[in-house]
């Protein structure tokens, strides 16, 4: 599992926290597309698949580059994310 890394995401839409483990080696961009997949799934349909979703880090605030991989955005094992 050295190649993923688990990050809480928090959506507030729903005003709920989920971890979920993210590969390390993708781009934020693909890493949106999963992470609405998932919240989707795991909200049973209460946040919807879109297309203009956002990721920010938590901790300051600032979007995450989509062209960037994980590991080059900065997101470590217990990062937090903001998914809008």
């Amino acid at each position: 599992m050295n190649n993923k890394i688990l990050v809480e995401v928090y959506v507030p839409m729903l005003e709920v926290e989920y971890d979920v483990f993210i590969p390390i080696n993708k781009k934020i961009q693909n890493v949106k597309r999963l992470l609405n997949e998932a919240i989707a799934d795991l909200s049973n349909g209460c946040f919807p698949i879109k297309n203009d979703i956002i990721l920010y880090n938590r901790f300051n605030g600032i979007e995450l580059d989509p062209k960037l991989n994980v590991k080059e955005a900065g997101l470590v094992n217990g990062s937090q994310v903001i998914l809008i």
